[in-house]
């Protein structure tokens, strides 16, 4: 939100929409010798007199373009303005190291009053400053704050988006660390380690390798001449230096800088030991896994009674970062990796979907799957159109709740003779065929008839596009033998559990393996029926149907009459009240299908 509001991507000559935003934080600081105070980004105005907690109005001018990349308006004109303000706040709070919210209530919980006796209890207890009451910051702090903001709003984009997540996640441990400070410490160690990149990892030395695996291995080659032990450990250490665990030190060390042990550190209780930095980092590393992978917690050494301390003795470990401790060296990293990367000019870009408020839904197959029809994501339209035919049938939707495939069949006829042999234009075939074959005979025109005679051969072979078909219709060109839909439930599955092939309604994919079972059963393979059985319930899990189907296969009392209409569509075939009825239910020409006079 913070480069948008500066206007850091519009586009030259587009009128930009203007919007004022004023909002109330609650802070533990007081702003001395100023009433107002002028941020890259939003303005500051002093409210109250210096207290336990303070506050302060935040205005900001939220920006946005007013026509959209295609010259259309724009229908969103400016965000809530709460994110905006949030994001002010949060910067704020990283770089000042004095807490800010819109949410009294949380401030009042970290924040403890003066003289209460209740510190132990709040915030305040683990870190510093951050939530001491009555904290006052003078200009010089702001100006700082102010620098930073204005380096951090020339990064790039993708920079940019790196250290906000950093500082927002960061603030957010640091407001629920009393309740969950082993999460807080994990976190603190997350955004540290999203910040590390290869080109700040250095390789170690093999002195100050890992002293368990470093005795193991030079057990190990004792036998090889000196040259070859230095050649392998050479390969080890390269190897350790592609681990996620040495990336993290590597690079967090690299930017650690001279005044974190100097001005940084005046006042801090038990700041960090250079000589033991890298080590304190690896321990931070294997806590936070340990908290990741088995849930192990931190050890009460290391947030009880730690009284702002940033190192602290834990049985375990001997000596590591506390969460104070974690804290300073968190914001000290961020600011010289802001201060570091490389700063860029303003430059358009489309950013609205990273506004928020914007959420990205698809839309319902018969909204989408007929327009801009060309070759591209013709896979994706065949899936569409077989599960708005489903759906239409399965809820009995209105007919103006339908889409235009007699039109699409008209475009295809034009466009599936430019193509080559592919998946995509068997694709565009098979959704052909299901308009010719769920269109009124009469109604069927010339142009249809002749490619459909042309192009059947494409639907004969075995696929899932093929079957899809069979399914959806009347269409069966040929029987398919017991080995090839062996072979083709075999590749189907495979290619789902790689994630690949050609997207299909789940309901599609449960029959595809229910007919190949059904047919092993039939042919006396049961043990291999059943692994296919099992497919198509895993397709639909929980579906009833299938799970009686299942139960019967395997109790050895099957009896192949599965019920896929009711399947398919919620109603079995056989309680349909007469042919009146059935042409009811099935799809209008003006409402799926269109008319063929409009196709023409």
């Amino acid at each position: 939100m913070l480069q948008t509001a500066a206007g850091r991507y519009f586009r030259p000559g587009v009128p930009i929409g203007e919007i004022l935003h004023r909002r109330t934080l609650y802070t533990n600081a007081w702003l001395v010798d100023t009433a107002s105070i002028e941020l890259p980004v939003g303005t500051l105005i002093v409210g109250t007199e210096r207290d336990d907690i303070s506050t302060v109005t935040v205005e900001a001018i939220d920006r946005l373009e007013r026509t959209r990349p295609d010259g259309s308006n724009e229908f969103m004109i400016a965000t809530g303005g709460d994110e905006l303000i949030d994001d002010i706040a949060y910067v704020l709070t990283f770089v000042l190291n004095v807490t800010r919210s819109r949410d009294i209530d949380l401030v009042r919980k970290l924040v403890p009053a003066k003289d209460s006796g209740g510190r132990d209890r709040t915030g305040a207890a683990l870190f510093p400053q951050l939530f001491d009451p009555g904290q006052v910051v003078h200009i010089e702090a702001i100006s700082d704050a102010e620098e930073f903001m204005s380096a951090l709003l020339e990064l790039s984009r993708q920079n940019f988006a790196r250290v906000m997540r950093v500082v927002r996640a960061s603030v957010d441990a640091t407001r629920r660390a009393i309740d969950d400070p082993t999460g807080a410490y994990t976190d603190f160690v997350a955004a540290l380690e999203s910040l590390a990149d290869d080109d700040s990892t250095t390789p170690t030395s093999w002195d100050r390798y890992d002293g368990r695996k470093r005795k193991i291995i030079d057990a190990a080659l004792d036998s090889l001449e000196s040259a070859q032990r230095d050649e392998v450990r050479a390969a080890i250490l390269h190897a350790d230096r592609a681990g996620l665990k040495r990336r993290f030190v590597s690079s967090t060390l690299a930017r650690v800088a001279r005044g974190y042990y100097r001005e940084e550190a005046l006042g801090a209780h038990l700041p960090p030991q250079s000589a033991d930095l890298e080590r304190m980092l690896g321990i931070a590393y294997d806590i936070r896994s340990r908290r990741s992978h088995v849930l192990q917690d931190l050890g009460r050494e290391t947030w009880v009674f730690s009284h702002g301390a940033e190192v602290a003795y834990e049985p375990r470990f001997d000596r590591i970062f506390t969460l104070a401790g974690l804290w300073r060296l968190l914001r000290h990293v961020v600011r010289q990796y802001v201060a570091d990367a490389e700063k860029v000019a303003p430059e358009p870009w489309d950013y609205r979907l990273s506004l928020p408020g914007i959420v990205t839904a698809r839309l319902a197959p018969q909204y989408w799957v007929g327009s801009d029809f060309d070759a591209s994501h013709a896979l994706g339209r065949l899936n569409g159109v077989a599960d708005a035919l489903i759906a239409w049938l399965e809820n009995k939707r209105s007919s103006d709740s339908g889409f235009n495939l007699a039109e699409m069949a008209a475009k295809i006829e034009r466009l599936v003779p430019t193509m080559p042999h592919s998946d995509e234009r068997t694709a565009l075939v098979a959704i052909h065929r299901l308009s010719h074959e769920w269109t009124d005979p009469s109604a069927h025109r010339p142009e249809a008839r002749a490619f459909v005679e042309a192009y059947e051969p494409c639907l004969r072979e075995p696929t899932p596009i093929s079957f899809t078909v069979r399914v959806l219709s009347n269409f069966v060109p040929r029987e398919w033998t017991l080995q090839e839909w062996f072979e083709l439930a075999t590749e189907r599955r495979a290619v789902r559990v790689r994630g690949k092939g050609a997207p299909l309604p789940a309901k599609i994919d449960a029959l595809l393996q229910l007919q190949a079972a059904e047919e092993l059963e039939a042919a006396g393979s049961h043990d291999d029926a059943l692994i296919f059985a099992s497919n198509a319930v895993e397709e639909c899990p929980g579906n009833d149907l299938l799970l009686r189907w299942e139960a019967s296969l395997a109790a050895g009392d099957h009896d192949m009459s599965f019920h896929v209409h009711q399947f398919l569509f919620g109603r079995d075939a056989a309680d349909e009240a007469g042919e009146e009825e059935r042409e009811r239910e099935r799809p209008s020409r003006d409402s799926i299908l269109g008319s063929a006079e409009a196709a023409e």
